[in-house]
């Protein structure tokens, strides 16, 4: 056997090394600040690229940042690493955060449901023109609102913080909800979300993936 010397050794340990960094480094860059569709279902989810709208498929990427949009009939399902699980409802337009640490979406219209899946010291939130929903750790909500008139925010677990235009901080429960008007006054508090569980036929209908529809907000036992 070839004996090898010890400069010949370094060379080669150096060599290694550099290749596992490079290669470390590579891996940790592929999926920073992306995301994929996991699912849609029924309609179309599109993605504004260059100020022209297309059609997304499922398995496809997302980016920190996209705008997307959804039409009348689909609900589409987005995970990002370090985030967590977005469901997107109906008529809905919205533009992704920008930052995994600071993930702020904003939505244009429609609505939007969140379990976050923050890590450690991370925070994400979801603005309308009326207000902000602050999110941390693994609580999950949804977020709607009727045009720039209207927004409701609902916590499933865990507690969410809706921050108004005037900078008032509201708590909202898990099991409730707060419905803010652009032209009305701010409520005092959130209150139970069970009358709106109770029925169909409305914006919470995408909803009942976690609920069962009737059930006095209890969750599917099969919730994922």
């Amino acid at each position: 056997m070839k004996k090898m010397n010890v400069s010949q050794g370094t060379v080669l340990l150096g060599t290694a090394v550099l290749l596992c960094l490079c290669l470390t480094l590579i891996t940790d860059a592929y999926g920073k600040g992306k995301g994929v569709v996991s699912s849609i279902r029924d309609g179309r989810l599109e993605r504004l690229v260059n100020s022209d709208w297309r059609q997304m498929a499922a398995a496809q990427e997302v980016s920190l940042g996209d705008r997307l949009r959804t039409d009348r009939t689909a609900v589409a399902v987005i995970e990002f690493p370090d985030v967590g699980k977005f469901v997107i409802g109906p008529s809905s337009d919205l533009e992704l955060g920008k930052d995994t640490k600071d993930f702020r979406t904003r939505i244009a219209r429609g609505a939007v449901w969140l379990k976050a899946g923050l890590a450690r010291g991370s925070k994400a939130s979801i603005t309308t023109s009326i207000a902000t929903a602050g999110i941390r750790g693994t609580s999950f909500s949804m977020v709607f609102g009727e045009g720039e008139k209207v927004i409701c925010v609902c916590t499933c677990a865990g507690e969410v913080e809706a921050l108004t235009k005037t900078g008032q901080k509201i708590k909202v429960p898990r099991g409730q909800y707060l419905p803010l008007a652009s032209d009305g006054p701010i409520p005092a508090k959130s209150e139970t979300s069970l009358p709106l569980l109770e029925k169909k036929g409305s914006v919470f209908d995408f909803c009942f993936n976690c609920h069962i529809v009737g059930g006095k907000g209890k969750l599917n036992p099969d919730w994922k």
